[in-house]
């Protein structure tokens, strides 16, 4: 899929996901502390059939960039094929973190690690 379609649609996506799941009315935002604390969980809690992957990943990387832009200022990019984040550690000197948040949503997802402890940490 073409990234910019991607970016173009991952807010109405991630509204009506978590419409769906039941942890947010459509339109009631996607990129919060509670939603954070109420997805996280809600990942934690499903067993996720490998042919179910690739559907979560996308989720839970469309959370971790939005998340990041609307409450750390981070900077959503497209490098190549690939949608990047660049995410302010010290602004003032220039110290930035770039990463896929695609790849760490795989991980994640893979990895069965916490959604919230990541993005925690990330900020550290």
């Amino acid at each position: 899929m073409d990234p910019q379609q991607v970016i173009n649609e991952s807010r109405p996506m991630l509204e009506q996901f978590f419409a769906d799941i039941g942890i947010s009315e459509a339109g009631g935002g996607v990129a919060n502390a509670r939603l954070l604390g109420l997805f996280s969980d809600w990942i934690d809690a499903q067993e996720i059939a490998e042919n179910d992957v690739g559907y979560v990943v996308a989720r839970v990387g469309a959370f971790v960039c939005e998340y990041l832009i609307d409450q750390h200022s981070a900077v959503r990019f497209i490098d190549g094929e690939t949608i990047k984040l660049r995410l302010p550690i010290d602004a003032s000197k220039g110290v930035f973190r770039e990463f896929d948040p695609y790849a760490i949503a795989l991980q994640l997802v893979r990895g069965r690690q916490s959604l919230k402890k990541f993005l925690s940490d990330l900020r550290g």
